[in-house]
């Protein structure tokens, strides 16, 4: 292949790959430009498909701490030594913080009737 023949070749590829000196020139120019609309359900349709595989993960680490736990018991022959930890409801805390509440403030009159009757 001559020189001439090669920079014949250079400069038709250049002619159909790049516009200017810069643009690359893409075959498939008359793409469609999104709408707000359509970017959105895009970004709706990833953003479920995340919460699914998030999801699909945390019932995968369940399963298998699960597996884990039982195969513990079975090699071992006792339960794991770690308890269980309970989350109480807001309702729970709020009924529990009433009768601490309750509890220390029967303590606190006893204790005033005593110093009370003492002094007496």
């Amino acid at each position: 292949m001559s020189i001439n023949e090669i920079n014949a070749e250079v400069k038709e590829s250049l002619r159909k790959y790049f516009k200017n000196s810069q643009d690359v020139k893409h075959e498939n120019e008359a793409r469609k430009e999104l709408t707000k609309e359509e970017i959105f359900e895009s970004v709706v349709g990833e953003i479920k498909e995340s919460e699914m595989k998030l999801e699909q993960r945390n019932q995968m680490r369940n399963t298998l701490q699960q597996d884990a736990k039982e195969a513990f018991e079975k090699v071992c022959g006792k339960k794991s030594e770690a308890k269980e930890v309970e989350h109480m409801t807001l309702e729970g805390m709020k009924k529990e913080l009433k009768e601490n509440t309750k509890h220390q403030m029967e303590y606190v009159n006893s204790l005033k009737q005593n110093t009370m009757n003492a002094r007496a």
